[in-house]
């Protein structure tokens, strides 16, 4: 176990937080947190019970309607974010040790994600304070005022791979923006979901304004179904996703759905490969591929197709395998069994199909115990086959050979996914034009994430709504028109 973990007990390690609280937890079932690294046992937490949503549902219900949170201004709710924040960073070491023990997040990787999301955060604050939730326009027909008020009740399900990041982006917006909320992360974040609780806790919210349950598919479920739910945020798989839109659609109730992925890195001839590669490591193997935007396709000519796998291949032997809390280890374990095993089975699909392994595919050497999966590459892909459709969220990444760029642009888009891509080029002409005819939310020149600062989000079957900047926090609001007399000033 890491050391920073092994100093520090688990904040209430017998409670859940509900209503802004810790609260002795209903249930008696438990649940076996293990080490994603050696399988050892890690912890035994409360498991959620359906009485504990219905708990914080009904909470942050109560909070919403009597009004009190929804009517402060964002500025007298800023000091509430503020204070989790400032929280949240000094729980910084623990909460990136249990993210690596129960995830498998290498802490070098989840100490730039933590540095992150304290940018994300800051800029939350500073965005919901300057933005306008109000003005008076003159109609044909007359004046009318029109602001922009709370939604309601917010339910957030964040994924496992960046929990702190989508707190930041989407969580802490919709509380400045007078919602209530309750946040539900996965299984894999039980651990660092009671640290996350206990700075929430420390920042003092009101009662019902914040609660945070770690749970199975049963319990979100639930919390997706809640009558008392206005507005669910969901952060996950397209199949999922679509789950949810759809027992929204029938209590119509709103969704933000932020979902799969599988970007494309398209190279052109002109790149040049010292520079490319490592950027495109880094896009492919960060967090063991298990980001939405990681690139799962690497599109490149046929007349440089050896050469940049020659290159890849090579790279990637020398990435570091190992104990996540090891800050010279650069690639961790998956979360769990069957995370790798999903992972491997497309490898061994896409092999039957006609693919070829040039990299990894295999459990690393040595490494007997965790869940662990080499980075691997495979060439001779097709865009039809599986392996290039379907996000697997992990380490698995494709090398597809095209004719020219117009081919190139045309096996990017040929995907029912949109979240984001990207192009390698020196020819900033040509990079412009290839940004211009990719079906994405977010696009990369010469680069390999997204700004999380500026609206993000992904068209087709990657979900809408945005999340960040502006545009995401009248996400998180509601329309009203207000009539003017036309004696009536605003």
């Amino acid at each position: 176990m890491a050391d920073a973990l092994a100093r520090t007990a688990v904040p209430h390690p017998t409670d859940q937080f509900i209503g802004s609280t810790w609260v002795t937890a209903r249930g008696t079932s438990t649940v076996d947190v293990v080490h994603a690294a050696t399988e050892e046992l890690v912890a035994r937490l409360p498991a959620t019970t359906i009485a504990e949503a219905d708990a914080a549902v009904a909470a942050a219900r109560t909070a919403f309607d009597t009004g009190g949170w929804a009517s402060m201004t964002v500025v007298e709710r800023a000091p509430y974010v503020e204070r989790f924040r400032t929280a949240f960073d000094a729980r910084g070491a623990e909460i990136n040790a249990a993210w690596g023990a129960e995830a498998g997040m290498p802490v070098v990787v989840a100490n730039a994600f933590s540095s992150m999301c304290a940018v994300i955060g800051d800029d939350s604050i500073a965005t919901a304070k300057s933005i306008a939730l109000s003005d008076v326009r003159d109609t044909p027909v007359g004046s009318v005022k029109v602001i922009r008020e709370p939604v309601g009740t917010v339910l957030a399900i964040l994924t496992y791979n960046g929990p702190g990041t989508e707190i930041a982006f989407g969580v802490l917006p919709a509380l400045l923006m007078g919602n209530t909320v309750v946040v539900k992360l996965p299984p894999e974040n039980r651990l660092v979901g009671q640290f996350i609780a206990d700075a929430f806790a420390e920042a003092g919210f009101p009662a019902g304004v914040v609660s945070l349950l770690t749970a199975d598919v049963e319990v979100s479920k639930h919390l997706v179904a809640h009558p008392d739910v206005d507005l669910v945020h969901f952060t996950g798989g397209t199949e999922i996703g679509a789950d949810v839109a759809a027992v929204c659609a029938k209590r119509i109730a709103r969704t933000v759905l932020e979902l799969g992925g599988k970007a494309a890195a398209i190279v052109a001839d002109d790149a040049d490969l010292d520079t490319v590669v490592p950027s495109l490591v880094a896009g492919m193997t960060t967090y063991q591929g298990q980001l939405c935007v990681a690139f799962t396709r690497i599109l490149v000519s046929r007349a440089r197709h050896d050469e940049l796998v020659e290159r890849l291949v090579a790279a990637l032997g020398e990435i570091t395998i190992g104990d996540p809390a090891d800050p010279s280890v650069t690639f961790g374990p998956m979360p769990s069994a069957r995370i790798r095993d999903r992972a491997e089975g497309y490898v061994a699909r896409a092999v039957a199909a006609g693919a070829r392994i040039a990299h990894g595919g295999k459990r690393p050497a040595g490494l007997d115990k965790g869940f662990f999966l080499e980075p691997t590459l495979l060439v001779d892909v097709t865009n039809d086959m599986e392996v290039a459709q379907n996000e697997i969220f992990g380490p698995v990444y494709s090398v597809i050979a095209y004719d020219d760029v117009d081919d190139a642009i045309r096996i990017a888009n040929d995907t029912r996914y949109g979240l984001a891509s990207a192009v390698y080029t020196r020819d900033d002409e040509l990079a412009w034009e290839v940004a211009g005819r990719i079906r994405v939310g977010a696009f990369a020149i010469n680069g390999n994430f997204p700004v999380l600062c500026a609206p993000y989000g992904g068209v087709k079957k990657s979900g809408y709504g945005r999340v960040a900047g502006p545009e995401g926090m009248y996400e998180l609001t509601s329309i009203k028109q207000i009539v003017l007399p036309a004696h009536q000033p605003a």
